[in-house]
C-alpha cells in the first residue's frame, strides 16, 4: 500500500492515461520482434546467472539508460524472496537480498495481483517513519513485472531511475513485451542449475539464495537494517574498523563483507587468527622471514602484513595478542613500515586494518589485557554486532537460506517447515548465535534426510535442553537498543499489586496478560505509530508470533 493507504498503481492503469505515442503500433511491433529475438538468442546462451544477467542489463542499456536493474527469485512455499543476481547498477545499501514477500512492497504487491505496477514518486509513496531504502539510495522512480512461467510467479523484474524518463510509457511497453520471455529463459537457466544438483525442475523451487552470498548479509529486521546501513557507510571510508560481538554473531563474514563493499574489494583480504599465533612465531607469521634468518628458514617467507598491502588485513580475536606483540603492531600501524625477519630494510605498507573481538575491549584495557594506546588506534571506529536473540524476525530468513545453501551443497531434500517448527526455531535463545542456527539446521536436515519426515518434536530434540530456561525468560526482555530508548512497556502498578497479591505467576501468563491489556487499549489495532506492537516496542512480525504462542485471538476481541 502507498502513503494514506492508496494502493499501488498497476503500469496498465497509469499507461491509459497517457496521450498519442510517438511511433507508431506498427513500427512498435517491429522493433519489439527483433529485439525480444535477439533477448532469447543471448538468454539461451547463458550458462550462469551472471552472463544472463549481464546479457540482459546489456540489451537493455541499448534501448534506454537506467540507474538499477535487478530481478527477485520467488519460492512459494516460503513466501521469499531472493535476488537472481547481484543488481546491476546504484546499490540500496540496506534492502536485504533475503526477505518476505510482504504486500506492501513493491515485489510483494506484484506478486500478490499478478500485475506490473510503477510508482514515479518513491519517497512520497511509501508512508514509512524512516527513508525508504530505494530513496535514500537517489532513485525515485521504479517499475515491477511479474515473472511468470506455466502460469506460476517465478520472480520479479525490476527497473529503477534517480530521474523520471521522458520516455516512461515506451520503457514500460518494452517490459510488457520481453518479460514473458525473460521468464521462460529464466526457468530454463534455474531448471538447468537443479539437474546439475541432481533435482527435478518444478516452478515451485527454482527460487533460491545468491551464490555471491559469502559476501551477502541476510536480514529482514529494522535493528539489521540500521546496522547495516552504517556498515555500508563505513566500509567505504578508508579507517581502521573494530568489530565487537559474541561468538557466532558472524565478525568474520562481516569483515569479509567490509572488504568486498571497500575500495580495496580488488585486493587481498589477508586473516589473522590471533590465538594460533605463538609469541615465538608471531613476527616470522605477520612479518616475514629472511632466508637463513633462524634455525629453518630455508628460503624467505612473505608476512601477512606485505600480503595485504593495498588490501585489508583482519585480525581476528584481537584481545587474545600478548602485550609485546601488540607493541610490536602499534609500532608498525603508527610508522606505516615494517622489517622481515632477519632483514634491516624497511618496508612500506598500505593495509586496511580491520579487527575483531568477543571480549569486551573497554574492560580488557582496564584488565590489562589490552593495551590502550593500542585499542585506541583499532577502534577508529567501532561496530558491534547484535546477537540473534536481539534480531529475532531474521531468523526464518536465515533459516531458508542456510536450508537452501546445505540441500544445495550436499543434495539433500528440502524439509518443509510449518509455523509451529518456525516458532520452535524462535522460541530457543541461540547463545551461539548464527553459528549455532546453522548447525542446528544441519543436524535438522540430517533427521530429515534419514527419517524421511521432519516433525515439530524432532527439532525440540535437536536444540539443546540445558538452557531453555533461560533462552524463554530472555524473550520477554527487551534488547539492549530497545531498553535504552525506553521502548519497553513497563507493568502498570494495578498489575504489579495483583502480582504480589496472587504470588508467583507463570512468565507466559504475564506476557500474555500484558499484550492483551495493550490490544485493548489500542482497540485491537496491532501495527502503525499507535498500534500495540508501536507501544509494547516490537516489531509487528514478533508481536504477532508471540500472540499466536501465546493463544490471542483478535478476531474474539472484536
Amino acid at each position: 500500500m502507498g502513503r494514506n493507504g492508496h494502493p499501488f498503481r498497476t503500469i496498465r492503469h497509469i499507461a491509459a492515461k497517457r496521450g498519442s505515442v510517438q511511433k507508431s503500433k506498427t513500427q512498435r511491433l517491429v522493433v519489439s520482434h527483433v529485439l525480444s529475438k535477439e533477448l532469447v538468442m543471448e538468454l539461451a546462451r547463458a550458462t550462469s546467472r551472471s552472463t544472463f544477467f549481464q546479457s540482459l542489463s546489456r540489451l537493455l542499456q541499448q534501448q534506454f539508460n537506467f540507474d538499477r536493474l535487478c530481478i527477485n527469485l520467488y519460492d512459494p512455499n516460503s513466501e521469499m524472496l531472493s535476488y537472481f543476481s547481484a543488481a546491476e547498477g546504484t546499490m540500496v545499501n540496506s534492502l536485504s537480498p533475503v526477505r518476505k514477500a510482504e504486500q506492501n512492497t513493491v515485489a510483494g504487491h506484484v506478486i500478490a495481483t499478478r500485475k506490473p505496477v510503477v510508482i514515479t514518486d518513491i519517497a512520497q509513496h511509501f508512508a514509512e517513519s524512516v527513508l525508504h531504502p530505494m530513496a535514500e539510495a537517489g532513485l525515485t522512480t521504479t517499475m515491477a513485472f511479474p515473472l511468470l512461467l506455466n502460469d506460476e510467479i517465478v520472480g520479479t523484474l525490476h527497473c529503477s531511475f534517480v530521474r523520471k524518463p521522458d520516455n516512461l510509457y515506451g520503457i514500460m511497453e518494452l517490459f510488457l513485451e520481453l518479460s514473458p520471455y525473460v521468464a521462460v529463459c529464466l526457468g530454463a537457466l534455474l531448471a538447468l542449475e537443479l539437474l546439475e544438483q541432481g533435482g527435478v525442475p518444478s516452478p515451485l523451487h527454482l527460487s533460491c539464495p545468491l551464490p555471491e552470498a559469502n559476501e551477502t548479509f541476510i536480514f529482514e529486521s529494522p535493528k539489521m537494517r540500521r546496522f547495516m546501513a552504517m556498515v555500508n557507510k563505513v566500509a567505504q571510508l578508508d579507517i581502521p574498523v573494530l568489530l565487537l560481538g559474541e561468538t557466532g554473531t558472524g565478525k568474520t563474514h562481516l569483515a569479509r563483507f567490509i572488504h568486498a563493499a571497500g575500495k580495496r574489494a580488488k585486493q587481498n583480504f589477508v586473516r589473522v587468527n590471533c590465538p594460533a599465533l605463538s609469541t615465538s612465531l608471531f613476527e616470522s607469521e605477520i612479518f616475514g622471514h629472511a632466508k637463513g634468518a633462524f634455525t629453518g628458514a630455508s628460503t624467505k617467507r612473505i608476512g601477512r602484513i606485505e600480503l595485504a598491502h593495498d588490501g585489508t588485513l583482519f585480525l581476528d580475536e584481537i584481545a587474545e595478542l600478548s602485550q609485546e606483540m601488540q607493541s610490536k603492531l602499534l609500532h608498525v600501524l603508527d610508522e606505516q613500515c615494517f622489517e622481515r625477519v632477519g632483514e634491516s630494510v624497511s618496508l612500506s605498507v598500505d593495509a586496511r586494518l580491520v579487527t575483531a573481538t568477543n571480549v569486551d575491549a573497554k574492560q580488557a584495557v582496564a584488565e590489562g589485557k589490552l593495551r590502550g594506546d593500542f585499542y585506541y588506534r583499532l577502534s577508529a571506529c567501532t561496530l558491534e554486532l547484535p546477537p540473534l536473540r536481539e534480531r529475532r524476525e531474521d531468523i526464518p530468513v536465515l533459516a531458508t537460506f542456510f536450508i537452501n545453501q546445505l540441500c544445495a551443497q550436499h543434495g539433500l531434500p528440502k524439509p518443509r517447515l510449518t509455523t509451529e517448527m518456525t516458532d520452535c526455531l524462535l522460541d530457543h535463545g541461540w547463545p551461539g548465535n548464527i553459528r549455532e542456527l546453522r548447525n542446528a539446521l544441519s543436524k535438522i536436515l540430517l533427521r530429515n534426510c534419514i527419517a524421511g519426515e521432519l516433525t515439530t518434536e524432532d527439532i525440540r530434540k535437536i536444540l539443546p535442553e540445558e538452557s531453555d530456561g533461560i533462552q524463554k525468560r530472555e524473550s520477554l526482555q527487551p534488547s539492549s537498543e530497545e531498553a535504552a530508548s525506553g521502548s519497553d512497556s513497563p507493568r502498570t502498578a494495578s498489575e504489579s499489586t495483583r502480582s504480589a497479591l496472587d504470588g508467583p505467576a507463570r512468565l507466559e501468563d504475564l506476557e500474555r496478560q500484558h499484550i492483551l491489556e495493550t490490544l485493548r487499549r489500542t482497540r485491537g489495532v496491532v501495527s502503525g505509530p499507535k498500534g500495540a506492537s508501536a507501544l509494547l516496542g516490537l516489531p509487528r512480525s514478533t508481536l504477532q508470533h508471540r500472540m499466536r504462542k501465546l493463544g490471542i485471538d483478535l478476531n474474539k476481541m472484536r
